[in-house]
């Protein structure tokens, strides 16, 4: 079994490319934070990178329209404003002019005009559907700390909230999330002594960089993969740190783009680790990670681009949308299943982080859809994940039950270390 005794310390391969290249492109976010702009959303096209590059358009605004909304915020409701707090009050909610202004200002609400009210009475009020989004908004805007989490929060919590500001949110969160991600990426790359990255391929390079950050991210898998080594016999004596270096060696061949299934060595290595055989209950953060990497490697490869990306989430239309955020939703029910013990059926998407997570996991199944089956759902396919990972343990244990000991290991990876 091949593994580098890199003493560095891991996602996997980006979908966004099928051979990595080197280095690692990156893709960039620009903001412009000025006051009294107007902020739209836009793409770029970054031909190094290969993503889009997101900044916020500065539109000074004019003098009387600042004063306007300053007015609006500052002075009393109008009727419809007046309606929809106290039906917020009504349950129990405060709503304040300058909140339901920002709100407007974000596309979470629509303005007031002919087209957005009824009239009631000798007034002119908003529909129902209208403040049931209000109410719904107010219940998810204390535990978000920005428009871009509120959009999220309540786009996932199946409050109605219209698809042009939830785009731009998945779009705004996803991608300075990749742009950190791959910051990450590219400094753990470098971080390979260039002897090495010369001698091996393209692929076995990017596979360890994200066994690396598997090893920082995803503690409670590793620490559980660690413990399942530890009770083979032959390892009942190893270092943490000698644990550590087997636990990154099945890490890096899980984030490669197949597994070597012919070295007796590594699948030996992974049947301890992730211990199929053992109780539930101590490998569960394992087999949901080991199942999410050997899920890429049962797909079929297909190079893409963070601008492609893009522009995709941008033609969604809405049908579509919520049916992608409905296959997100059953995934992470399928996933906290797992990691309950069938005692929770439903992950509740109840905060900003969990929020950012689904949005995440959407767009990267909204691309992934394309390279599985057609009528594909994610949720079966870590599930089907899964059981190839313990088809493929399970032929493999004819060979050799116990797995190299810790001498042979050590002498195996001793010619890399100090590099």
């Amino acid at each position: 079994m091949k593994v580098r005794n890199n003493p560095t310390t891991s996602t996997r391969f980006p979908a966004d490319d099928a051979t990595p290249p080197s280095p690692r492109p990156t893709e960039g976010v620009q903001e412009d934070t000025g006051k009294a702009i107007s902020v739209r959303l836009c793409c770029v096209a970054d031909p190094s990178s290969g993503w889009p590059a997101f900044t916020r358009a500065r539109v000074p605004d004019s003098g009387r329209r600042a004063s306007y909304i300053e007015r609006m915020a500052r002075g009393k409701p109008n009727p419809a404003d007046q309606h929809l707090m106290r039906v917020a009050e009504a349950s129990g909610m405060n709503l304040s002019v300058a909140r339901l202004e920002r709100w407007r200002k974000a596309g979470l609400i629509p303005r007031p005009g002919p087209d957005t009210l009824v009239q009631c009475g000798w007034k002119q009020v908003y529909p129902l559907e209208t403040a049931q989004l209000v109410v719904g908004l107010l219940t998810c805007c204390a535990r978000s700390r920005t428009i871009d989490d509120l959009a999220l929060l309540a786009f996932f919590s199946e409050v109605p909230v219209p698809i042009e500001p939830v785009k731009a949110a998945l779009a705004r969160t996803y991608f300075t999330h990749r742009v950190a991600q791959q910051s990450k990426e590219q400094q753990l790359f470098e971080a390979i002594p260039q002897v090495h990255r010369e001698a091996d391929s393209a692929e076995y390079n990017w596979a360890e960089v994200a066994a690396d950050l598997d090893m920082q991210q995803h503690r409670d898998a590793v620490r559980q993969m660690r413990a399942n080594l530890k009770r083979n016999k032959e390892l009942a004596n190893a270092t943490r740190i000698e644990l550590d270096q087997r636990v990154r060696g099945v890490l890096i061949w899980l984030n490669a783009p197949a597994l070597p299934v012919h070295d007796a060595e590594y699948m030996a290595d992974l049947r301890c680790a992730l211990a199929f055989h053992g109780p539930p209950e101590q490998s569960r953060a394992a087999w949901v990670l080991a199942a999410l990497c050997h899920s890429q490697q049962r797909a079929v490869w297909r190079t893409t681009s963070g601008e492609q990306r893009f522009e995709e989430l941008m033609a969604l239309e809405e049908v579509e949308l919520l049916h992608l955020r409905d296959l997100v939703r059953e995934s992470l029910d399928a996933m906290w299943c797992m990691a309950t013990e069938g005692k929770g059926q439903r992950f509740d998407v109840g905060s900003s982080a969990s929020a950012r997570l689904a949005g995440g996991m959407l767009i990267e199944w909204m691309g992934a859809r394309h390279v599985h089956p057609p009528g594909s759902r994610p949720a079966q396919v870590l599930l089907d994940s899964l059981r190839g990972l313990w088809s493929q343990c399970a032929a493999s244990a004819d060979t050799d039950a116990s797995g190299e000991g810790r001498s042979a290991f050590i002498t195996r990876t001793r010619s890399d270390r100090g590099s």
